[in-house]
């Protein structure tokens, strides 16, 4: 087959990462769990093929791997799981939860996407409409940022996640007077305030990828709706069978982080007085879930874009499933594979990293999670990699 390329998403961060899909072919079938397998035999091994692709993923130095997979029908979801939740004891077994870092910033992009249908905000609110507050030290290049771009990365805010900017939020942080806000939501909202104060890295309405975007659209719904985002992404992911957590879980796996493969250590976080400000940056991504339960995630998808019942916002489905190569919108970025359209995302935080890829026809997901991270300042990692080529190999089978 014809290999194809997809584009790449290159960022540093602390919360995300970069994805490079490079040679992918999609799969298709038709019917339901045991129809995909009827129609596509290969599928029969498909628990096989993804055990393989992760036990080369660990074979070259990750501590865990889980790849998986689901077709046509959506309803099963295929894994394969290799290596150690932990370095010292428990196998992956595939049921541990993962942090999925930026993979989850399509969740808050839904979440915000309903709440817009519900007429509690608008797409081209902007930040001091809802947090008014702010207008005195924001600087001027965002006075018409909107909604939309700050979940489309189009806003100018910056990164924040870089060493540099932490380091600037510990100063900030230093020099608030005491006491500290009590909530992430209060957090949040003082945080928004600082975020707005910053100069931009980009005009308005280039493409910068930015947490910082997505934690001020966080502290805005928080402003429209009255509720604080835990709240109202539980309210709204628990009927679609989802459970998303923000600490880590009793099954989460334990994660790890080294610049090669002999040099990994456990992760640990920030020190006590910024962690629990880098905390209230949780719309950006930071939802703990086990594959089973982001695998519903995409099953919603797959559904809505084959125009399946689902329960997805109707403006958030129509944005992604007409997202053009290149372009980015609500937590997804669109590419072009083997001569059809998909959406693909990466995801990083401490300890860990994911990627996924979706073909908007609905009929094919596919994703990895490792309890290994690593980059370095040039945005390579060995680990996205190895992550990276057993997607490659996968879906260009």
């Amino acid at each position: 087959m014809t290999p194809c390329t997809a584009s790449h998403l290159t960022r540093r961060r602390a919360l995300a990462s970069a994805l490079t899909l490079t040679s992918l072919t999609l799969l298709g079938a038709c019917g339901g769990d045991e129809g995909d397998e009827l129609r596509d035999p290969r599928l029969l091994l498909e628990n096989q093929a993804l055990r393989e692709r992760a036990q080369a993923a660990v074979g070259v130095g990750l501590v865990g791997a889980v790849f998986g997979s689901q077709h046509d029908s959506s309803d099963k979801l295929y894994l394969g799981a290799v290596g150690q939740a932990r370095l010292k004891g428990d196998a992956m077994t595939g049921n541990e939860s993962f942090q999925l870092a930026s993979l989850s910033k399509a969740m808050t992009a839904a979440l915000v996407a309903h709440w817009v249908e519900q007429g509690k905000l608008r797409w081209d609110s902007r930040p001091t409409d809802l947090l008014p507050e702010a207008a005195a030290k924001q600087h001027p290049a965002y006075a018409n940022a909107t909604l939309a771009q700050l979940l489309d990365h189009r806003s100018g805010l910056p990164t924040f996640n870089d060493p540099a900017e932490l380091a600037q939020l510990a100063d900030f942080v230093a020099a608030l007077p005491l006491p500290h806000p009590a909530t992430d939501a209060a957090r949040r909202r003082v945080l928004s305030g600082w975020l707005l104060s910053l100069t931009p890295v980009v005009g308005a309405g280039e493409f910068a990828y930015s947490n910082a975007g997505y934690t001020v659209a966080g502290a805005m719904l928080e402003a429209a709706t009255g509720q604080d985002f835990e709240t109202l992404m539980r309210q709204w992911a628990q009927p679609r069978g989802l459970q998303p957590q923000w600490q880590p879980p009793a099954n989460a796996a334990q994660g790890y982080e080294g610049p090669a493969p002999d040099k990994l250590q456990p992760a640990t976080g920030f020190g006590p007085e910024v962690q629990p400000w880098v905390d209230a940056a949780k719309p950006s991504g930071d939802v703990w879930m086990p594959p089973a339960g982001y695998g519903r995630w995409l099953a919603e998808h797959q559904r809505a874009f084959q125009g399946r019942s689902h329960g997805l916002p109707a403006g958030y489905v129509q944005r992604l499933r007409n997202l053009r190569s290149g372009d980015y919108a609500l937590g997804w970025e669109g590419s072009w594979l083997h001569g059809q359209g998909a959406i693909v995302h990466s995801g990083d935080n401490i300890g860990f990293m994911g990627l996924t890829v979706l073909a908007q026809d609905g009929r094919s997901a596919y994703f990895a999670f490792s309890n290994t991270r690593s980059v370095v300042p040039d945005s390579s990692s060995w680990v996205l990699d190895a992550l990276n080529q057993g997607l490659v190999r996968l879906l260009n089978r």
